[in-house]
């Protein structure tokens, strides 16, 4: 590291511009440097005024956004003492270590001593542990000792801390563990257990585990327990697998066998021995669930491949929930905002899952399943069929099924425009030929080798906002998208406002920017969801004393859709015969039917009816029996745009008040007012 101040933020930046290539980016900086934008530029200024202290030229800048140092600077740099580079954080960071440390019940951690060993002044870490408290491990306070601070709380709370900073990958923690002994040994063990059990984590779950263990046996070898059992039962191999870990390094006792076991159940997987009872029962568990989301989203994804993708993410979510084991990601509350609407859908869905872990399914594992379902569906979907034979960009996930398509989902919404290939394990992509397929990237969220002949990108699986300036350069650089006209506005524009304004969300702002300058396709098709109430005009609303049949009374229902030439006359009759196929799954709740088929058996353009039945007709198919008041007819033309119509009628069933009055309604103005005010419900 160049020494060229008192202030160890500018000699780390004065080394970034000097070392590596030419030409740094801010968002090279900002990961540099683990600053935020706004705090990258703070310090260039500060950096400048060094240099002109020192008579050096000041860091340039191209007008294209790159930052860099003259020769004539790099090369007076030269005369000054370099030091090895110390690791540098931000204050998120460092409170993160302060905590570790904590954990780790390290002697003597008073202010001033944190103050030297941290590099920021006691003012600094006074200010730091007065916000401290939301982040701490669950059931744990802060207290003063003879020696500074002390951690004091549960056991099993800070050690549930440490792994969930490791799965989240936390670079200052993951520091402090990767050197521990015994982690290639465990590495072994686990590929063992894996073999043994037939069940096969993820890559990054792999190496979870691994610093998990590692730094869990040394932490019992120390002497930190959370209770002191002798007598152990061993029920199969996995406890027999934690027993023998345990015993190697440290201690074992029953309640830390059980520990280690609820995580190592938790673990991401990628494939599931399917032979074990509770995974053909959670089959069966997701069937249902899979045919609940056929039912009430109009759109078919009840394939062999889909369940047993399901079945496998489902596994490791249903311990994770079971034991408390957070899956949480920030970035995941944008998600829930982009596929609210598919959300409900999901929800609605896994009712069975939830009555199976009798216990119900917190958002995060929601948005996760809600992503995977929106990945499905735009898997399924013919425009992507058709391009998906020669993706653009090959996408190699570590993270397990779920996190993959979150990070598959992500890409394929921000840029319409690329194809992107569904996601495939380190496995998978060497099975494939570079030189014939050839795309033109791939994004990793692991590490490839240097040697490979195609242009690689490391991502994280959730995908940053520094990721995502990475990711629009590594496309523009490639020929992805396009760096003129309105890209090029749209940087003048931020390098204007970054200039006098603090961004707080850089990317959503230049999403925002580039959508209005260049007319996105994602706009336009967001246009196309039409809600409930627009979907069911007044004409396609019928009431109706009763009918002879339930068939007659599907007939009926799609009647005002064949008369606009929505649907064709066989369309019905579709409908009709998949119910006597495969029984009455399309009741959605008690008299409630939404009568829907394929896009390709006669749908014309995108529609939705209702009929209501003043006296019920029963619906008798594959030994079942239901009895229908109301008939919701849909004819989909893709596997999105009616998606936000379906949630707000959920939304309707599940409300007590508009299910009654729409069972109940005597006359056309009576539904359509139902229908607007469910439409209010979810807009």
């Amino acid at each position: 590291m160049f020494n060229i101040s008192k202030k160890r933020q500018i000699n780390r930046l004065v080394s970034l511009l000097a070392t590596g290539k030419k030409y740094k980016t801010v968002a090279d900086l900002e990961m540099g440097m683990s600053l935020s934008r706004r705090s990258v530029f703070y310090w260039l200024k500060q950096l400048n005024i060094t240099l002109q202290h020192l008579k050096l030229d000041n860091v340039q800048r191209l007008t294209s956004g790159g930052y860099f140092l003259t020769q004539a600077t790099l090369d007076e740099l030269s005369h000054y003492e370099q030091a090895a580079a110390e690791p540098v954080v931000n204050a998120m960071a460092r409170r993160q270590l302060i905590i570790w440390y904590l954990v780790q019940e390290e002697p003597h951690l008073s202010l001033v001593h944190l103050a030297e060993r941290l590099k920021v002044s006691k003012n600094t870490i006074i200010k730091d542990f007065k916000r401290l408290p939301p982040m701490l491990p669950t059931n744990t306070v802060i207290i003063n000792t003879s020696h500074g601070k002390a951690l004091r709380g549960l056991e099993k709370g800070k050690r549930r801390w440490v792994y969930q900073q490791l799965v989240q990958r936390n670079q200052a923690i993951i520091h402090q563990v990767q050197q521990l002994p015994h982690l290639e040994d465990i590495r072994r063990q686990l590929h063992d257990l894996q073999t043994t059990t037939g069940n096969v984590y993820s890559e990054d779950a792999v190496q979870t585990l691994i610093w998990y263990i590692g730094w869990l046996v040394q932490r019992l070898a120390a002497g930190k327990r959370v209770v002191a059992e002798t007598k152990l039962t061993l029920i199969d191999p996995l406890d027999q697998w934690c027993d023998a870990v345990l015993t190697t390094y440290a201690v074992s006792t029953l309640t830390e066998v059980r520990g280690l076991r609820e995580l190592l159940l938790a673990g991401q997987l990628q494939h599931v021995n399917e032979q074990t009872s509770f995974d053909q029962h959670l089959l069966v568990i997701t069937r249902k669930v899979v045919r609940r989301f056929c039912s009430v989203s109009g759109i078919d994804v009840l394939t062999d491949s889909f369940l047993k993708a399901l079945v496998t993410h489902l596994h490791a979510a249903y311990f994770r929930i079971k034991y408390h084991v957070p899956y949480h990601y920030i970035d995941l509350t944008q998600t829930k905002v982009t596929y609210q609407h598919l959300m409900s859908l999901t929800q609605f869905s896994l009712r069975p899952f939830e009555q199976f872990l009798k216990m119900a399914i917190p958002s995060d594992e929601l948005a996760l399943i809600t992503v995977y379902f929106g990945g499905e569906i735009r898997r399924l979907s013919p425009d992507w069929l058709a391009s998906a034979k020669h993706p653009d960009v090959w996408l190699v996930c570590t993270s397990g099924i779920g996190t993959s398509q979150l990070l598959y989902q992500q890409l394929a919404t921000r840029y319409p425009s690329i194809v992107f290939s569904q996601p495939m394990s380190l496995e998978d992509f060497y099975r494939h030929d570079l030189i014939d397929e050839r795309p033109k990237l791939i994004l990793s969220t692991a590490k490839l080798p240097e040697t490979i002949a195609v242009p690689t990108l490391w991502v994280q699986a959730i995908p940053s906002s520094n990721d995502f300036q990475r990711l629009n350069q590594a496309f523009y650089r490639v020929g992805l998208l396009d760096d003129s006209g309105g890209a090029q506005l749209v940087q003048a524009v931020l390098d204007i406002i970054t200039d006098y304004a603090r961004v707080d969300d850089f990317t959503g702002l230049t999403g925002s920017l580039r959508d209005y300058f260049q007319q996105t396709p994602v706009t336009q098709r967001v246009g196309e969801r039409r809600s409930l109430a627009a979907l069911i005009s007044e004409d396609h609303i019928q009431v109706l004393a009763g009918v002879s049949d339930w068939t007659v009374a599907v007939h009926q229902a799609l009647r005002p859709l064949e008369i606009a030439g929505i649907v064709d006359p066989d369309y019905a009759n579709h409908i009709i015969e998949a119910t006597q196929t495969n029984g009455p799954y399309m009741v959605l709740k008690e008299g409630i039917m939404l009568a829907h088929s394929k896009p390709t058996d006669g749908v014309n353009e995108l529609g939705m009816s209702v009929l209501v039945l003043k006296t019920p007709v029963v619906l008798s198919a594959h030994g079942q029996q239901r009895s229908l008041r109301v008939i919701f007819g849909l004819a989909p033309t893709d596997r999105q745009t009616h998606v936000q119509a379906l949630s707000q009628l959920l939304a309707l069933l599940q409300n007590e008040e508009l299910y009654q009055r729409l069972i109940l309604a005597d006359n056309h103005d009576e539904v359509h007012h139902v229908l607007v005010e469910a439409t209010a419900l979810i807009s």
